[in-house]
């Protein structure tokens, strides 16, 4: 299958917003292809491909060297288009490219498995030749898909979900099959693309493969008008969600994220490892306070995400929690058609039988989570309201009688988060976005107040309607200090309530702290730049918190 196949296929989905013409699309394009440019067909449309063989600054910098374009037009081009391969794809439809067929007949296979890859081992002048050359002989259709792979940026608006449904009904199969067989590691193979298509259903096949998880979704009100007693209610945590998967004597961990975590983790394995049955758990990975009982800030689970082989040191400065919250596997039996109630019964019943009969304690590195029993629903917004003494995040609440199926399902699952913390900042900074927000200043840089100082303490690109976008990106290019670059300093008189899950104190930081997830919740035109708050009040906020 030649790349142009290909990126016939990238236009006609990106173009598309129904979904039923996208899977008729991608099942048409399966059944006509190769199984190894399917497979890598697949590698790149679920996300898994995220390999930058060259970043975007290369390929702009090499395309004015070769084509002796001015470095400040092509710099310009970019402030307006946001996309380095993008850009490169415009500015090539200028040029004069004569056209041959060598690359023009080049498999996705061969691109990717080989061509690609090989740039890293090529000096700098060979690289160069080799991207100029593609440039020139790729057909003009295929420059962005080729430039974007290049770069590693590219996407398309095509879910797991909806390759999970392609195939799936390509080949009369349950959706829930394909979408387990596309857990973990999909390396594309001819072997790998048959396992995924094969009609017949061998479970010994997803031996180390995790299950797809259940996520919960926003918090509705509408709940409150069932019976408390239809629900189970556990404390949300913030760390990163697993699932602890034991079969056939072989243990390893994997993330929600498909990463295969167990060198991250050797102390979660080797105490696992010693439980005689087999098993899936689903559950929450924590760096915890052993002494007061609590969970850390997700700032200390960084500090071992990060390290591949963690020291004994660092393992017992930043020791781990794994605390499950579902029985989703037992010996070979896959519990998840079970109604919760009952998963929760046999989780009590195995972790009572696995501290017993363990060699080795696992109590100092396993629990299964606790349940909270509001007795109504103003009790449960009580819960709530205290979860921050504990270090949570609010409620999960999940139905009692839900199975376990995949990704976001409407009806049984939920997030019950405290709400956020709040401060009135001053817009300092602007930076221009990317994609579909090029051209317009969409990254914002915010301070509080340190006497008589701005002093930075978060930055924030979210919460604005399009319309607001609009009407800021105007006034920051009438109200601009001084331009660094594609930022842009401010005239400091724009007030804007900042929202965030968490503050903490930070090094790092000219102020002194830190913020989760900064968000803008509303443009404060009733405010002057006076009223904004101070890192004082910042500080004080963190007391009352901790």
């Amino acid at each position: 299958m030649s790349l142009n196949k290909f990126s016939e296929l990238f236009v006609d989905l990106d173009s598309s917003n129904s979904t039923n013409n996208k899977i008729e699309v991608l099942k048409k394009y399966f059944l006509s292809n190769r199984p190894i440019d399917n497979a890598w067909t697949i590698y790149l449309l679920t996300g898994k491909n995220n390999k930058r063989f060259v970043s975007g600054r290369y390929l702009r910098d090499l395309f004015s060297e070769v084509y002796d374009y001015p470095q400040w037009l092509i710099d310009t081009c970019y402030l307006k288009v946001g996309d380095s391969a993008e850009v490169i794809t415009l500015l090539l439809k200028n040029k004069n490219t004569s056209q041959t067929k060598k690359i023009h007949k080049t498999s996705l296979n061969e691109l990717l498995s080989k061509i690609l890859p090989e740039l890293s081992k090529l000096n700098e002048e060979e690289k160069k030749l080799r991207i100029k050359k593609a440039w020139e002989t790729l057909p003009a259709d295929n420059h962005l898909t080729f430039n974007k792979i290049l770069t590693g940026t590219f996407r398309v608006g095509v879910s797991v979900g909806l390759i999970t449904k392609s195939i799936a009904k390509l080949i009369n199969i349950d959706e829930e099959i394909i979408s387990h067989r596309l857990m973990g590691d999909f390396k594309p193979s001819i072997n790998a693309y048959e396992f995924l298509f094969n009609k017949n259903i061998n479970l010994e096949e997803l031996n180390s493969k995790p299950f797809p998880f259940l996520l919960a979704n926003t918090f509705e009100d509408k709940i409150f008008k069932d019976s408390i007693n239809d629900f189970q209610f556990e404390w949300k945590y913030d760390g990163i969600r697993i699932q602890v998967i034991k079969r056939s004597g072989n243990l390893s961990i994997w993330t929600r994220g498909q990463e295969l975590v167990n060198k991250s983790f050797p102390e979660l394995v080797e105490k696992m490892s010693n439980i005689k049955d087999d098993f899936v758990l689903d559950g929450e990975l924590l760096v915890w306070n052993f002494k007061d009982q609590v969970a850390m800030d997700f700032s200390f689970m960084q500090k071992r995400i990060n390290r591949k082989s963690p020291t004994k040191s660092i393992q017992k400065k930043y020791p781990i929690i794994f605390i499950a919250y579902d029985l989703l596997e037992l010996n070979g039996i896959d519990k998840r058609e079970i109604k919760l109630e009952n998963r929760r019964i046999d989780l009590e019943k195995y972790f009572s039988k696995w501290q017993n009969k363990t060699e080795n304690n696992i109590s100092d590195i396993f629990k299964i989570c606790d349940l909270i029993f509001p007795k109504d629903w103003p009790d449960a917004l009580t819960y709530k309201e205290k979860s921050r003494e504990n270090n949570t995040e609010g409620l999960i609440i999940k139905k009692k009688t839900s199975i376990y199926s995949s990704g976001r399902k409407k009806g049984i699952w939920w997030k019950y988060k405290v709400d956020p913390m709040q401060l009135d900042a001053v817009l300092i900074y602007a930076k221009g976005g990317s994609g579909r927000r090029a051209g317009l200043y969409t990254d914002y840089s915010f301070a509080l107040w340190k006497d008589k100082e701005l002093i930075k303490f978060a930055s924030a690109y979210s919460g604005l309607t399009n319309i607001e976008i609009k009407e800021l990106d105007k006034w920051i290019r009438k109200n601009t200090i001084e331009k660094f670059g594609p930022v842009r300093s401010l005239k400091p008189e724009m007030v804007f309530e900042i929202s965030f899950e968490k503050i903490q104190i930070s090094k790092r930081h000219k102020s002194g702290i830190a913020v989760r997830f900064p968000r803008i919740t509303k443009w404060r035109k009733d405010k002057k730049i006076n009223d904004a708050d101070s890192l004082e009040n910042a500080y004080e906020l963190m007391k009352k918190i901790s």
